[in-house]
């Protein structure tokens, strides 16, 4: 097998292809992305595999060398660190590829190089290898521009509980709509976008939401992929730890809106079933879920006010009784319904520039947003 020096000197025949080029081919090219596992962490296209060449220790001591005595030193050492390790991390790259990879790194240079050689050589011609010229750099310019182009939406507004969310699940399953028209973008966020948002896992660990690049990462790679106009919930700027870009926020804003109008009961089931029922039943522990649950609570005191507050928390503990119970959780949920998230709506939607195009109850919604689309793909 080949040294690395062997290859830093070799022609490497592995084909190149561009970074726009990837994008429209991406589900036929899975993405192998060599940074090391801090850079992956910052930021990463969605759906790729990382596989550091060089893992974060390595990498900080190569840029030191090369800060210190430069580049032919910098690769000597790198040669030196990763050669001991060199056949355990090409199996381990070769067990989730098996047909076709694409290689990617910072911007497409020497560890892609590195990557794509040691590849090539083991797997031969029963793997399809194609390096990605300017690497994570060029494709995250690329999904930038497509963050930023202006495209047709229209935004679903409705006030909190009223089955936003749901809705937009339901359009996605729709036969004549294409899933990447609609954005689920709490779903990428990975928070349901208000102040009881966090998301937990089965054991009640709040679920880490993804890096601010990752998000626009995903974002932009759905939106490349969208034919027509897209469908999206009215959001803050904010979606827990993660932002909305400025450009794609005002695309937002001067966007139609279609209002989906709930009662205050069937509101109230809804925020039962989405932050209570259904994580029980994904045997969510009942004391991390009411723990989670009154400390969002108290994050809201301030403006919730702080009786108010206290009488909540009497009623959510009056709601352990029996947590699956759905008229022992009502009294707590109107409350901050009634008393906070309505008003607050109220005072958003007082200062919208939307023009509403349309309003009505779930179905009324959902079929006019079927048919709005359907002709807009004609």
């Amino acid at each position: 097998m080949s040294s690395l020096k062997d290859i830093l000197t070799s022609k490497i025949t592995v084909p190149k292809i561009s970074a726009l080029d990837w994008l429209h081919q991406s589900t036929s090219w899975p993405l192998l992305d060599v940074r090391s596992e801090g850079e992956f962490f910052d930021g990463h296209i969605p759906g790729s595999i990382s596989g550091p060449i060089l893992t974060n220790e390595e990498r900080h001591q190569v840029g030191l060398c090369y800060k210190n005595q430069g580049q032919e030193a910098a690769i000597t050492l790198g040669m030196s660190l990763v050669e001991p390790h060199k056949k355990q991390r090409i199996s381990d790259w070769l067990r989730h590829f098996s047909t076709n990879v694409a290689i990617t790194c910072w911007r497409g240079g020497l560890r892609s190089r590195f990557a794509s050689g040691w590849l090539d050589e083991v797997a031969g011609e029963r793997l399809k290898i194609v390096q990605i010229t300017g690497g994570y750099k060029a494709i995250r310019r690329h999904l930038l521009t497509t963050l930023n182009s202006k495209r047709e939406m229209w935004v679903l507004g409705g006030m909190t509980g009223s089955g936003k969310t749901a809705l937009l699940r339901d359009l996605k399953n729709e036969k004549d709509i294409s899933s990447e028209q609609i954005l689920d973008l709490e779903g990428i966020a990975l928070h349901r976008g208000s102040s009881f948002g966090n998301v937990l896992s089965e054991k009640g660990e709040k679920i880490e939401q993804p890096r601010q690049q990752t998000f626009e990462n995903s974002v932009a790679m759905q939106l490349f992929k969208a034919e027509g106009p897209i469908v999206l919930e009215n959001e803050s700027t904010l979606i827990g730890k993660v932002f909305i870009p400025q450009l794609f926020k005002a695309q937002m804003k001067s966007a139609p809106l279609i209002l989906l109008e709930t009662p205050l009961q069937e509101r109230i089931e809804a925020i039962f079933n989405e932050y209570v029922k259904i994580p029980l039943e994904s045997n969510c522990p009942i004391e991390k879920l009411w723990l989670n649950l009154e400390s969002n609570l108290k994050a809201l005191e301030k403006r919730l006010g702080g009786q108010e507050t206290q009488k909540c928390l009497n009623l959510m503990q009056a709601g352990l009784k029996n947590p699956i119970n759905l008229e022992l959780q009502a009294p707590w949920i109107e409350l901050l319904l009634v008393q906070y998230y309505d008003k607050t709506y109220a005072h958003s939607f007082g200062r919208c520039k939307h023009s509403v195009v349309f309003k009505g109850n779930k179905t009324e919604v959902k079929n006019w947003l079927k048919e709005n689309m359907a002709k807009r793909l004609k």
